[in-house]
C-alpha cells in the first residue's frame, strides 16, 4: 500500500477517553496502519491529556509524532504547521473526538489507486452522540460535478477526507487565522485550483455530534461561515440557488439552542447533499 500520514490536532478542551478512542481507531484498529501519525498540540492541555498522548507515544514512537504549539492558535493554523510536518504525499485527517471505522484507510487508499485523478477524497460519516450511540448516516455527494455544484453545502466530511498534499499546499492551505469552517475555505480554493474531488458513499467515521457541537455554531461563526461561502460560490460561478443558500447558517444561529437541533433534524429531508 501507498506510505501515507495521518493529521490529527488535539486542544485543551478535548476529553481524554475521546481522545484515547480516536487514536486507538487509526493505531490500533486499522486493517492497513498509517505511515506515521501527526499529532499538533495546540496550545496548553491538562494532564490527562498529556497522558494519553504519551501512552501512545511510548507504544508507538516510530510512527506517532507529537508536535507541541505553545499557545491555542486554532485549527487552522495548527493544521497548517502539522501538513509542514508530514512526510508522506498522502494525508488523511482525522479529529480528536472521532472514530475511524478499521477499513478506513485500506477503502480510501484502494480508491486513491485505482482513480488516480481524485486529489481529495472524503465519505459519508455515522454520527454519533456523546456516548459514542449512532445517531443517523450523513450522506454527501460522490461524484465529482456534484461535489463542485454543492461546495456552498461543504460537502466533504472534514475528518473524513484523505488529500495530496501538493494539491492542497499548491492552494495555499490551511489559513492560519481561521479557528472554525478552515476547511469549507479550503475547498472553495482547491476547487479554484482545479481540484478533482471524489466521496465514498460507506460511511468510514463515527462523527460525534454534541450539544457544543451546536453551541459552537455562534453567530459570528455563522457569519463568518456565510461570507466564506458567498465569495467561493462568486470565485466558482455557482447559481443564486447557492448564493442565497450560504446564509442558512446565519440564520440558524439566531435560534435557541434546542431549535437549532431540531431544525438540523427537519432540514436533513431537504438537504441536497444527499440528493444527487
Amino acid at each position: 500500500m501507498t506510505p501515507f500520514s495521518v493529521l490529527v490536532s488535539v486542544y485543551a478542551k478535548e476529553k481524554p477517553n475521546w481522545l484515547a478512542e480516536s487514536l486507538d481507531s487509526i493505531l490500533v484498529k486499522q486493517s492497513v496502519l498509517p505511515s506515521e501519525v501527526v499529532l499538533v498540540v495546540d496550545g496548553p492541555i491538562t494532564d490527562e491529556l498529556e497522558a494519553v498522548i504519551l501512552k501512545y507515544k511510548s507504544q508507538y514512537s516510530e510512527t506517532f509524532v507529537v508536535h507541541h504549539l505553545s499557545s491555542n492558535y486554532g485549527l487552522g493554523y495548527a493544521l497548517n504547521e502539522g501538513l509542514k510536518i508530514c512526510k508522506y504525499d498522502l494525508i488523511a485527517r482525522m479529529d480528536a473526538d472521532d472514530i475511524a471505522q478499521p477499513n478506513r484507510f485500506k477503502v480510501q487508499l484502494a480508491f486513491m489507486q485505482d482513480n488516480p485523478i481524485v486529489d481529495i477524497l472524503g465519505s459519508s460519516a455515522e454520527d454519533i452522540n456523546e456516548n459514542g450511540e449512532s445517531i443517523a448516516v450523513r450522506s454527501v455527494p460522490s461524484e465529482h460535478d456534484d461535489i463542485y455544484k454543492l461546495m456552498w453545502t461543504c460537502p466533504l466530511i472534514h475528518p473524513s477526507v484523505i488529500f495530496k498534499k501538493n494539491v492542497v499546499l499548491n492552494a495555499g492551505s490551511y489559513t492560519k487565522n481561521l479557528k472554525r469552517r478552515q476547511d469549507y475555505e479550503l475547498w472553495f480554493r482547491c476547487a479554484q485550483q482545479g481540484a478533482h474531488f471524489a466521496n465514498i458513499c460507506e460511511p468510514l467515521i463515527r462523527y460525534r455530534i454534541t450539544d457544543n457541537t451546536y453551541a459552537r455554531n455562534s453567530l459570528k461563526v455563522a457569519w463568518q461561515q456565510a461570507m466564506i461561502g458567498y465569495k467561493g460560490c462568486r470565485a466558482l460561478s455557482l447559481g443564486l440557488k447557492a448564493h442565497i443558500g450560504v446564509f442558512y447558517p446565519v440564520f440558524k444561529a439566531l435560534l435557541p439552542l434546542k431549535a437549532r437541533k431540531v431544525l438540523e433534524g427537519l432540514i436533513k429531508n431537504f438537504d441536497p447533499r444527499g440528493k444527487h
